[in-house]
């Protein structure tokens, strides 16, 4: 009797361990500085696997055995392999690894930095895999605007209701920083040059707030305007030397007719709201499939690529800092900065054997394009990634995760006047006068990534007859990180930024 206990007990236990071992969460971080290992990978089974996010952090959703060894393994240290009851739920720490040069057997020749950057181009075609292939995917947009500085100082001001107290209130009411996420899980068929997609889950994280602000904005200045602007007015709006003149009866009847529309504006009818839904899919999945188009021709052997590394290799200065294994083979970790007018730093890893990039990560060390003039600036200062490959069956080398990082910064320093005439009001021409310098400065960042969980490849005909599915996705918005969501499949971990995403709840 009580081994029929115990047997029922432990086959209890069993069935709550898989249960639990569905998701299966941790941390990954170094052993020496307790610092996080972004982008490790955890391999649970053949060609099947996750990377941890920039924390450190990953989350595998699969249904396995609890006597699954996962491997788990970052460019630069030591592979571990654990059962899933020392890994769910833990911090694992990972070992630097420890490479002795005599250990390394690499050619008669020992090659230089710019050889094997050369070397690596020579053989782009042989090693990586251009056929076409179908790959399941999760993508991630994030879109974040930063106001550094939103300044109005009045110099002068006729108008009793446009006061320095209402400029305050205006510059503390406009969101210092604003966020945006698109996920979007699904198959993508093709290879570099052309792609479909055919979206299975997606989902938009968006905060309404920054436009309800801008939107209060808007109607309170339309509501001072409408009162103050008299009969048979026009306005002369300056900057500088520059300047143009503004009916105020067309204002006027402009402003009435925006608000006669909001007023008026009729509930949308249910097959209109099935039209709206269908056209938002529709522009989200073209979207998506123009980003991952753009991360597959920013790969690092394009020409006429912003990262010109390996095309006007010239442009830098190469140098081998150290060999590190990968997937058993032996690669070299070669550093690179700008020589003659090159844009950007980074590390590549390169396999020993067929020179083959394992992984480059890059950042740019100057602004790529800048504009000043009249007090407007405008830059392209904000350009960084990384791409990280592994070899599938036959040796081909295929995109494991790539990561795209463009920010640009906007500037306004200018004076503003905003003067009503009238011709027809007895007395001076000038009614009214608003003088004001304007000081802006807004930062955005754009990030793209992508991550393929399986691989596999597809015949030509295959991918020409392919037609993806209507836009019948599961999608749903957010203004709040739902974390079940996604319940069941692999995706990027989300940041700290992403589960902490909070915004007032408005309808769709």
């Amino acid at each position: 009797m009580k081994s029929l206990v115990l047997s029922a007990v432990l086959t209890f236990f069993a069935f709550v361990q898989i249960a639990k071992a569905k998701e299966i969460s941790g941390q990954i971080l170094d052993f020496s500085n307790k610092e996080p290992i972004p982008f490790a990978t955890l391999v649970y089974a053949n060609e099947r696997g996750v990377l941890a996010n920039e924390e450190g952090k990953f989350n595998i959703q699969a249904n396995l055995d609890p006597s699954t060894i996962i491997s788990i393994s970052s460019i630069g240290y030591e592979t571990k392999e654990l059962p899933i009851s020392k890994v769910n739920g833990h911090i694992i720490y990972l070992k630097s690894q420890s490479i002795q040069l005599n250990d390394v057997f690499l050619s008669d020749k020992m090659l230089s930095a710019e050889e094997i950057i050369s070397k690596v181009s020579q053989n782009v075609r042989d090693n990586y895999n251009f056929n076409y292939t179908q790959k399941r995917f999760f993508f991630r947009e994030s879109d974040v605007n930063y106001v550094r500085q939103f300044d109005m100082d009045i110099d002068e001001s006729t108008i009793p209701e446009l006061n320095q107290s209402l400029m305050d209130s205006i510059s503390k009411s406009i969101p210092k920083m604003s966020d945006s996420y698109r996920e979007v899980l699904g198959d993508l068929y093709g290879n570099y040059a052309e792609q479909k997609l055919n979206v299975l889950k997606a989902a938009n994280l968006e905060n309404p707030k920054s436009r309800e602000s801008l939107t209060e904005l808007s109607d309170k200045l339309q509501n001072i305007f409408q009162k103050t602007l008299k009969k048979n007015s026009y306005l002369k709006i300056k900057s500088g030397w520059l300047g143009v003149k503004v009916d105020a009866e067309e204002l006027r009847d402009e402003l009435n007719e925006h608000e006669e529309g909001v007023a008026i504006k009729p509930e949308p009818t249910a097959e209109e709201l099935e039209k709206i839904k269908a056209t938002k899919l529709k522009y989200l999945k073209q979207n998506t499939v123009s980003d991952i188009n753009g991360l597959l021709n920013a790969m690092f052997w394009k020409s006429d690529n912003t990262l010109d590394v390996f095309e006007k290799s010239r442009k830098y200065k190469f140098e081998v800092n150290g060999y590190v294994q990968i997937e058993n083979v032996m690669a070299y970790v070669i550093d690179f900065e700008p020589k003659r007018g090159g844009d950007f730093k980074g590390r590549i890893f390169v396999n020993t054997q067929d020179f083959g990039v394992y992984r480059i990560d890059f950042e740019n060390v100057k602004d790529l394009s800048s504009f000043r003039l009249l007090g407007i600036s405008t830059a392209s200062d904000v350009y960084s990634g990384k791409m990280i490959f592994g070899k599938d069956e036959i040796g081909k080398y295929n995109a494991k995760y790539l990561e795209l990082v463009k920010g640009e910064s906007f500037g306004v320093e200018r004076p503003l006047t905003i003067i009503e005439k009238n011709k027809l009001v007895a007395g001076k021409r000038k009614q009214n006068e608003l003088d004001l310098d304007i000081k802006i400065k807004v930062k955005q960042l754009n990030k793209l990534q992508l991550i393929v969980f399986e691989n596999s490849n597809l015949e030509a005909s295959d991918f020409k007859n392919f037609k993806s599915k209507d836009e019948d996705f599961e999608y749903q918005k957010f203004t709040n990180y739902n974390p079940e969501f996604w319940d069941g499949y692999n995706i990027i971990e989300p940041n700290a930024a992403i589960k902490a995403f909070t915004a007032p709840q408005t309808e769709d």
